[in-house]
């Protein structure tokens, strides 16, 4: 059996296989147990893998042509010079051709991820429940127990599918690439809808000294924090789901959201900004959905895609943004859905409510300048940010298991040692317990392995989970550059247009300034993401530095006290 990658899956122990997404694989054995396959890559390379990361290749059955039954023999003469009637081509069912491979065909990672995306259209879709943060939900899956396969492997190692929101490639990728360069995009560009945009929805760009473009700075800067993260059910019961307190500074009324409310708002906030990077959500998850460390941790990784958005000069004051904080009228609620859901300012469209000051043309070059730096610039941050998340993640996984495991075992050793002093001591008094020391070592020992354990929710796990937000930020520049290289090329194609005197010099003025307008918003979040580099990395890498400092000096001390022990 042939299948296709899906998702992305890095391997983590020595009979793994890493996969990438797009890739063919051959199932080797599809019975490991416990939603693995054991399969080969193109490179001969053999492991497992998550069965839920590949779909298998339908390879189409091709029709069995039927048996023509050869004229019987006959003595006649007229008989035997009797042409055979031939059949035609066209009736032969191996003469046709090979069968027509539809376009999703090929996109089989895309079609794939959007069956899990909610449709909102109807006003009613809100209530149905759906994604994964409902009780029922897990029973209808029927995740099964932590019983060890045949290999050794149980659904707590097997890894939850990757949500088509949290991938590399993010639902803000796989939202931009399904409607790339889309209607909405040509008809703003070329200036075909009628848009009236109101006051309050204009959008200010200036530009400094340094010919750089920032967005207009928040007004007043507020802050949103998730708490109480509880249980809670509707239908007598029947549901069950996970939800979160937000609390806005600026009128202190905590509003109740689920993860569910959470996936509708980003879906929307992709939808109406596609040259802003939306930062990512917390994975999706089936398993264990309610235990007490996942929840904290979802409840963290929200916090930071709320912080990112509060951050942000354009979607801090949003009108879905601020639905989602302040709304607690189910009726509102619903009517403020469907006004996000018809915003006519969606796509490229929304850079018809941006102002700039001064306003001038680009220059070509100064795009192209600006444009490819911006391009260089991700896709090496990406890099660094993908490899500096995985060894922190290792790191987390160490400090909780290996480092742990490895102090605690040499405590139970000394203690060993300790037992075996005690027994000589017993019989002879020397003076000095070294026995009673050797056991103080041994249980300091153990003390330092309980540090590691609880230190990586201070340090490395909140800074795997600020390069998540950056991860997910930086894997949306290369659809957001390919959005305005498409835009680029409908300037060409308008210039060609006026060129042949099919377009008025008006026409190409105004499709001009759209262009540019696209052009500066890009420029303007480039300028933002540099703000956020700047201090916020600098603050996330202060943190961590302080933290594993202070770790190390605990360590140092409960040292310097077993080193006492034996003066």
């Amino acid at each position: 059996m042939r299948v296709t990658v899906l998702y992305d899956f890095t391997s983590e122990i020595e009979n793994e296989l890493s996969i990438i997404a797009g890739e063919i694989l051959t199932v080797t054995d599809p019975d490991v147990g416990n939603g693995w396959w054991e399969g080969m890559n193109t490179k001969g390379k053999r492991g497992i893998f998550p069965a839920s990361y590949v779909e298998e290749i339908k390879t189409p059955i091709r029709p069995i042509a039927p048996i023509v039954q050869p004229p019987m023999t006959n003595t006649n003469s007229y008989y035997n010079n009797e042409p055979l009637a031939s059949t035609p081509a066209a009736d032969d069912p191996w003469a046709t051709s090979s069968p027509v491979i539809p376009p999703s065909y090929n996109n089989t990672q895309a079609s794939h991820s959007q069956q899990h995306r909610y449709d909102y259209s109807n006003e009613d879709n809100y209530e149905y429940d759906s994604d994964f943060d409902d009780d029922d939900t897990a029973s209808r899956y029927n995740a099964p127990s932590s019983a060890p396969s045949s290999a050794g492997y149980t659904n707590v190692q097997l890894p939850p599918t990757p949500d088509d929101t949290q991938s590399i490639a993010s639902s803000m990728a796989v939202a931009r690439k399904s409607k790339m360069f889309s209607k909405s995009s040509d008809s703003y560009i070329m200036g075909t809808a009628s848009i009236t945009v109101d006051m309050r929805d204009q959008i200010q760009i200036f530009m400094n000294e340094q010919n750089l473009y920032f967005w207009k700075p928040i007004d007043e800067n507020y802050i949103v924090t998730v708490t109480s993260p509880k249980m809670e059910s509707k239908f007598k019961g029947i549901k069950k789901f996970i939800a979160y307190q937000l609390t806005p500074s600026f009128n202190n009324d905590p509003v109740s959201r689920r993860y569910k409310n959470f996936d509708w708002l980003h879906e929307r906030l992709v939808e109406k900004y596609c040259l802003i990077p939306i930062p990512p959500l917390p994975d999706k998850q089936i398993s264990g959905r309610y235990e007490e460390h996942f929840i904290e941790h979802r409840r963290a990784q929200l916090q930071e895609f709320v912080d990112w958005v509060c951050r942000h000069p354009v979607l801090s004051r949003c009108d879905v943004w601020m639905h989602f904080l302040t709304c607690k009228d189910q009726k509102k609620w619903k009517a403020g859905k469907r006004a996000a859901e018809k915003d006519p300012l969606q796509g490229s469209t929304f850079c018809a409510a941006i102002r700039v000051t001064p306003e001038k043309a680009l220059l070509p070059s100064f795009v192209d300048t600006q444009i490819e730096f911006c391009k260089n610039f991700t896709i090496t941050m990406d890099g660094a940010i993908k490899m500096l998340e995985s060894a922190s993640a290792d790191q987390t996984s160490k400090y909780t298991n290996i480092f742990k495991r490895d102090y605690q075992k040499l405590g139970d050793c000394f203690s060993e040692c300790a037992k075996a002093l005690d027994i000589d001591e017993r019989r002879i008094n020397t003076g000095f317990s070294l026995s009673q020391s050797v056991g103080n070592t041994a249980g300091i020992f153990i003390s330092i392995g309980k540090l590691y354990e609880e230190q990586a929710k201070r340090d490395w796990q909140p800074f795997c989970d600020k390069l998540h937000v950056y991860r997910g930020i930086l894997s949306s520049f290369p659809d957001i550059l390919s959005e305005h290289k498409n835009a680029q090329q409908k300037r060409k194609e308008c210039e060609k247009l006026a060129f042949d005197q099919k377009m008025s010099n008006l026409q190409i003025q105004e499709v001009n300034r759209r262009v540019d307008l696209m052009t500066i918003s890009v420029l303007a979040e480039q300028s933002h993401f540099r703000q956020e580099r700047d201090s916020h990395l600098k603050l996330t890498m202060k943190n961590l530095l302080e933290e594993q400092v202070a770790f190390y000096q605990t360590i140092v001390s409960k040292l310097q006290t077993a080193q006492r022990y034996f003066e």
